[in-house]
């Protein structure tokens, strides 16, 4: 059997939030397997750490091609590339990551969205969708109390219509796809985020 150095141990915990104890004992019935520890640890101590999976880092994962051709048949006119990231080699070789990956990729063709998160937005551009908003609600002599909460559905309705992560899922318009992402970390026990995405298409 391998030796568990300090150092394995440290990087289980790093990734899964998990105990030293926890981490070390998991490596161990692993063999020294890295992977398998870290799902190891998933099966025993899921539960517990759920609440933490937002605070770990997702920096293994892969990169998903997507051509889309309007016209079957026809050349492809829509080319997509995103970077779809999880915690460890293991859950990105998987079928499941990879058909995530796709889905991502399929929605990004075809809704066209500008950022992936709301805080990628640009802050002018965001001003100047506030302004317009309450203008418009002041406009119609709406008292102050409606106007706020005018400006903050049609905040909510851009980012819904700009940012991935808000918008309804193309497959499923009943969640969007951070919800669609949130699903698949829950089943996967690790932290899964879109880290970026090009969108290519032919005459634009």
């Amino acid at each position: 059997m391998p030796e568990i150095t300090a150092a394995d141990v440290k990087r289980l915990r790093d990734a899964t939030g998990a105990g030293m104890m926890d981490s070390k004992r998991a490596l161990v019935d692993a063999g020294g397997d890295f992977d398998k520890g870290a799902q190891l640890v998933r099966q025993r101590t899921g539960a517990k750490m759920e609440g933490r999976v937002g605070e770990r880092i997702a920096a293994e994962g892969l990169v998903h091609a997507y051509l889309h051709a309007p016209t079957p048949g026809l050349p492809p006119k829509i080319g997509v590339l995103v970077e779809l990231n999880c915690e460890t080699d293991f859950v990105a070789k998987g079928d499941g990551f990879r058909r995530l990956a796709n889905d991502v990729a399929l929605h990004i063709a075809a809704m066209s969205p500008a950022v992936v998160r709301e805080e990628e937005v640009d802050a002018d551009l965001l001003s100047r969708e506030r302004a317009f908003a309450e203008k418009q609600a002041r406009d119609e002599g709406k008292p102050d109390h409606i106007v706020d909460r005018i400006v903050a559905g049609k905040i909510r309705a851009f980012y819904s219509e700009k940012v991935l992560l808000n918008q309804p899922f193309v497959k499923d318009d009943k969640r969007t796809v951070g919800e669609l992402l949130g699903d698949f970390q829950r089943t996967s026990g690790e932290k899964i985020a879109v880290g970026r995405f090009v969108r290519y298409q032919v005459g634009i």
